[in-house]
């Protein structure tokens, strides 16, 4: 008789949130099939994140509580956030209690705080995973509920209580993996005897790097190939205007260029020809990057909490795999000078080298054993 297996996983609020839990979910499936296991698994997130996006890709049944934002500082909206938390708390108790999970994993953000009280209340064992260098408020809450506290890196250790939490890495989606050079130049139709620079600002994209791309594109298309995903920035804006700039290009240099909105199942093509990224700096992306062994210019996001996407970039600009350009100093000369640079010189040669001095953080297979041995 087959064993059965239910899992609630939550997390939202940004692609860096819900991309382990894709990761994981795959691997559940993938395992379960290989062994007679029969799996459900229950995704809790917001009506309207990303996450619900994400989610609706797989195989999945997603539902949706009320949610309010975790603040530190003073606001009027912290009053009226309190009761949609509130009422998030009483969503994710009756959701939980009439799927009566195993296991709930969390993957942090506001969202998840809710149902991961819940599950405690109602005696569900619970794991949650920071995926980045300084703890967010969400899980520092969420740990004084939580079974197991998984974490990318070791420095992340002080926020939690070292008898429950294990130094795991971040569950990497295994199709980055899974890329063949030859069918991503034919795939995009590129010249091979030029360089390919890949543009990410995650899914909720990063405006400012859009609007800064978006001014050298011709220039760059010069000398290179170019992969764009502007994400949803500027409500989907960012991305009609870049298909627009593509269509008014010359032939010759409109064959050179692509855009997406979201990459979904050529990301593995996409990082397998790509020499350089320019990239906001999210754990996931400077995990995935430092897997691929692919340098980077990071663009950190300015106002993240405690300046964690800086800290996260510092991994590789350490290792002198990466270049960080700060917002308050990107214009389209420093970032078309950084990238030159880079890519035409002994440069590249030698980030690429660098990476040796990088531990790998790919944590999927940890992260899966300790929820098998949990659920």
């Amino acid at each position: 008789m087959a064993r059965e297996l239910k899992i609630v996983f939550t997390g939202g609020g940004s692609g860096g949130h819900a991309m382990p839990a894709v990761s994981l979910i795959k691997s559940l499936q993938k395992y379960s099939e290989n062994n007679d296991i029969k799996l459900s698994i229950l995704y809790i997130g917001s009506k309207n994140g990303i996450e619900k996006k994400i989610i609706a890709n797989l195989n999945v049944n997603y539902k949706s509580i009320s949610t309010g934002k975790l603040r530190r500082y003073f606001s009027f909206s912290n009053f009226f956030d309190i009761f949609r938390i509130l009422k998030g708390l009483f969503d994710s108790f009756f959701i939980i209690k009439k799927f009566s999970p195993d296991l709930l994993f969390s993957t942090g953000g506001f969202v998840s705080v809710p149902p991961v009280i819940a599950a405690k209340l109602l005696k569900k064992k619970v794991i949650i995973h920071e995926q980045t260098i300084d703890a967010g408020l969400a899980n520092k809450i969420s740990s004084k509920f939580a079974d197991k506290i998984c974490i990318t890196f070791k420095e992340s250790l002080r926020y939690f209580p070292n008898n429950k939490t294990v130094v795991t890495g971040i569950p990497l989606r295994e199709n980055i993996f899974e890329g063949n050079k030859d069918r991503g130049l034919e795939r995009f139709g590129f010249d091979k005897n030029l360089p390919t620079v890949f543009f990410t600002g995650g899914g909720l994209g990063c405006h400012i790097l859009n609007r800064t791309a978006l001014k050298i594109m011709p220039q760059l298309l010069e000398k290179t190939n170019v992969i764009f995903q502007t994400g949803g920035s500027n409500n989907g804006n960012d991305f009609i205007e870049m298909k627009k700039i593509k269509e008014e290009l010359p032939s010759d240099l409109k064959k050179r260029f692509v855009v997406y909105d979201f990459v979904n199942e050529e990301l593995g093509d996409v990082f397998k020809i790509t020499d350089l990224a320019v990239a906001r700096s999210g754990a996931g992306t400077v995990c995935e990057l430092i897997a691929l062994k692919i340098p980077a210019i990071f663009i950190p996001l300015s106002i993240a909490t405690n300046n964690e996407q800086y800290k996260n970039a510092e991994i590789m600009k350490n290792a002198k795999a990466a270049k960080i350009i700060e917002e308050n100093i990107l214009t389209e000369s420093i970032l078309y000078e950084t990238i030159n640079d880079i890519l035409f010189s002994d440069s590249i040669k030698k980030m690429k080298e660098s990476f040796k001095n990088i531990e790998d953080t790919n944590g999927r297979e940890k992260i899966l054993n300790l929820i098998l041995e949990t659920a």
